[in-house]
C-alpha cells in the first residue's frame, strides 16, 4: 500500500526540521565552547624622551694655598730715613702680590733678631728682613749725615718658618738702567728714589725665585 502525498510531505518536513535543529544545536554548542577572540594587540606606547641630565659643572679646582710672607725693614738713624725704607716696602709688596702666589704683608719696622723671632713663631709665614745701608762705591760722596737715596743699597735677608733659619739673603745694589736699557733716574740727583724703586722689585723677584714662584709678567 502506497503512503498517500500528504503523509510523504509531513514526513519530509519533519526530516528537514530535525536536521535544521540538528545544525543549529552543533553550532550552538560550538560557539558556547569557543573562547571570544583576543582584541587586537595595540602597539606599546612610544616611551617618551628622557630629558638630558643637566650638565654638571666640573667642580673648580681648589688654588693652590698662597705662601706669607711678611715685610720687614730696619732703620739706620744715622744714615737713612724712613721714607726710603716705605719705598722700598711699598714696591717689594706690590712686586709679590702680582705674581698671584704670595699672601704678601707688612710689620713696619723690625730689628733683625724680632724678625727671626717672628719666623720661628709662625707654622707657614716667612719674614722678608732689610735695612738700607750706604754703597762703599760711592763713600767719598756724601758725608756724616742722612744720605740721598741714590748711594743706598738693600741687604736683606729672608727667614724660614719654625727654624727662623735664612731661605735667602744678600744685597741689591742700585742700577743705572731699567728694563729695556731705559736710564733710570736718581743716580746724581738728590730727590731722585725711582732707583730704590726698582731694586725694592728685585728684591722681590729674588724672593720668589728662592721660593720657586715665577716672576710675574
Amino acid at each position: 500500500m502506497q503512503p498517500t502525498p500528504i503523509i510523504s510531505f509531513w514526513k519530509r518536513n519533519l526530516a528537514l526540521s530535525l536536521v535544521l535543529l540538528l545544525i543549529t544545536a552543533f553550532t550552538s554548542g560550538a560557539q558556547s565552547g569557543r573562547k571570544p577572540p583576543k582584541p587586537p594587540k595595540t602597539p606599546d606606547p612610544i616611551p617618551s624622551k628622557q630629558e638630558d641630565p643637566p650638565v654638571v659643572q666640573p667642580s673648580e679646582e681648589k688654588s693652590a694655598p698662597k705662601i706669607p710672607v711678611k715685610v720687614a725693614w730696619q732703620l739706620d738713624t744715622v744714615n737713612s730715613s724712613s721714607i726710603y725704607s716705605r719705598t722700598v716696602e711699598e714696591t717689594c709688596l706690590q712686586e709679590l702680590s702680582r705674581s698671584g702666589s704670595i699672601a704678601p704683608g707688612a710689620t713696619g719696622e723690625l730689628n733683625r733678631k724680632k724678625a727671626i723671632d717672628m719666623a720661628k713663631a709662625s707654622a707657614d709665614t716667612y719674614v722678608l728682613w732689610f735695612q738700607l745701608e750706604p754703597d762703599p762705591a760711592y763713600s767719598d760722596r756724601f758725608g756724616i749725615g742722612s744720605i740721598p737715596p741714590q748711594y743706598l743699597i738693600i741687604k736683606y735677608d729672608m727667614f724660614s718658618p719654625t727654624t727662623g733659619k735664612p731661605k735667602t739673603s744678600g744685597n741689591v745694589y742700585q742700577r743705572s738702567v731699567g728694563p729695556g736699557g731705559l736710564p733710570i733716574p736718581g743716580r746724581g740727583s738728590n730727590t731722585g728714589q725711582y732707583g730704590l724703586e726698582y731694586a725694592g722689585r728685585e728684591m722681590a723677584d729674588r724672593v720668589l725665585a728662592s721660593l720657586g714662584v715665577g716672576r710675574p709678567h
